[in-house]
């Protein structure tokens, strides 16, 4: 972490310290309503994660799995759902139905560890993200299955979705990300079908224990990337029992709210991109003055001197900054997509900025429900944010546009209340495996570091040259041994070979 991103995250620590609470949860209640709930659904638990089973057939008898087929896998899943009470505390009110699809081990006699995925977003789709972990995971699916769980508000289980771009009119996204009436009107639209205070984590933790018991599987090994890293932290403070083992890639701290800590990250990001670019004798020849180029944009963003087209609008109109800082921040996820950032700089210098509007107009339709990312971001984020914020967290490129964005957005989202000393960091002695890109833009390597602490059976391990949430032979060797052994024997702090960073766009 370099000496700006450690003062930023040590400030916003202590400006945060008065948000947290201490009270301890009620131990005693939530152990009747397992007991209950294990009896209805006929919770059957396993022995031992090393006595292999058959896939759980005995499924069909809480919920309904039938032979399906998932996007880009060869081989049979099942899938189906189960019917859950949208208010946990209301059981005989509305429905919905969590969908659920099942990868089967490969060789037909699973264990009864299954790898659950736990996708960010938040609001992405575990179950259209088959492909990608089945490729990933390899071997551990010879053994294992990987079962999928939409969570509540995504995907096939009641999906909340909203539309930022109503009637197609895309105008408003050149000055604002999460357009206010858009926003406003969304919640209009999914009030008549949801209570949109029940689509939170706490919630969905609970989704995830419904599913375990009714499915008969023992421990579960959490994979988690990104905002599903918060999921996986939720669950396991409350089922601790029921983890054999976490994997947390790109980790949120359930105690920081992320808005508050983008501008710092981008900026250090950005600093490193223009560096490396200085120092690459290709991308220095092509952009010999790239970072007096970017300031150059931003100034005539802010006097309001870039005008574009739009398809569907006559005439030019003014693009603002905001959007852009915000393009610019997503693209330094992942060194893959800062490899062009240089080229769209340099063209948008010479009056050409088509690329990064079709990248601003792009953001506003990304693979995921906004109306579940509202829902947790402006109740477990916004609402938390230091009334008082450090202003150096807030230089840079972006400023105080995301955060600025999301409290406006939030404004009109139901307030949905946590349970007592939810934003605790957590605690845990389960064998965990956190793996941190140093190049990541969106989740710093001080995100790891911190939420770490709190476990006291876990080991975090350096990507050099990797981003957010990516993937690689060091990483996937190293959950391997996780997996298969349950323990974190040999799995300390460590880092992984460094991984070149692709070549930069030129042209």
């Amino acid at each position: 972490m370099d000496d700006k991103n450690a003062a930023f995250a040590q400030d916003y620590l202590v400006n945060c310290r008065f948000l947290r609470t201490s009270e301890m949860r009620q131990t005693s209640k939530l152990l009747v309503v397992i007991v209950a709930a294990s009896f209805l659904l006929g919770w059957r638990t396993q022995a031992s994660s090393e006595e292999p089973v058959t896939s759980p057939q005995h499924a069909a008898q809480a919920i309904a799995l039938k032979a399906c087929s998932l996007p880009d896998i060869a081989r049979a899943a099942q899938c189906g759902s189960i019917s859950l009470p949208e208010h946990p505390g209301k059981p005989h009110a509305r429905q919905i139905a969590v969908a659920v699809a099942i990868l089967p081990a490969r060789n037909g006699r699973a264990l009864p560890d299954p790898i659950v995925v736990l996708m960010g977003g938040p609001g992405e789709s575990a179950i259209d993200a088959a492909a990608v972990h089945d490729r990933r995971l390899g071997r551990l699916l010879d053994d294992r299955d990987l079962l999928l769980i939409d969570q509540r508000g995504t995907g096939r289980s009641a999906a909340l979705p909203c539309e930022l771009v109503p009637n197609g009119d895309v105008l408003p996204l050149l000055a604002d990300i999460f357009p206010t009436t858009a926003v406003a009107q969304c919640v209009k639209n999914l009030r008549s079908q949801a209570d949109l205070t029940q689509y939170g984590y706490p919630n969905f933790a609970r989704d995830v224990e419904q599913v375990r018991r009714a499915l008969g599987y023992g421990k579960l090994n959490l994979f988690g990337g990104s905002y599903g890293t918060r999921a996986l932290q939720v669950y396991l403070r409350e089922y601790p029992e029921n983890v054999r083992t976490a994997y947390l890639g790109s980790v949120i701290p359930i105690d920081i709210a992320t808005p508050a800590t983008m501008a710092a990250t981008a900026d250090g990001e950005l600093e490193r991109l223009f560096a490396v670019c200085a120092e690459n004798a290709a991308c220095a020849r092509a952009y010999p003055a790239l970072r007096g180029e970017f300031a150059s944009l931003l100034g005539r963003l802010d006097r309001g001197e870039v005008r574009v087209s739009l398809p569907g609008r006559p005439g030019r109109h003014v693009l603002h900054r905001g959007p852009v800082a915000a393009w610019v921040r997503s693209r330094l996820y992942r060194p893959s997509s800062a490899a062009e950032l240089p080229w769209a700089i340099h063209r948008a210098y010479g009056g050409d900025w088509q690329p990064i509007v079709d990248g601003v107009l792009a953001s506003a339709h990304p693979d995921l429900s906004f109306g579940s990312f509202f829902a947790i971001t402006c109740n477990e984020d916004v609402r938390f944010l230091p009334q008082k914020r450090d202003q150096s967290g807030a230089a840079g490129f972006l400023g105080d546009y995301r955060v600025r964005q999301q409290q406006a957005a939030c404004r009109s989202w139901p307030s949905s209340p946590l349970p007592s000393g939810y934003r605790q960091p957590v605690r845990s002695n389960v064998p965990s495996l956190f793996v941190t890109g140093e190049n990541d833009g969106g989740s710093p390597v001080w995100f790891t570091d911190h939420a770490a602490l709190g476990f006291s059976n876990g080991a975090v391990l350096l990507a050099p040259g990797q981003g957010h949430t990516e993937w690689s032979d060091c990483i996937s060797r190293r959950y391997e041994a996780l997996v298969e052994s349950g323990e974190m024997a040999g799995l300390r702090r460590q880092a992984c070979p460094a991984v070149p960073r692709p070549p930069f766009k030129i042209g």
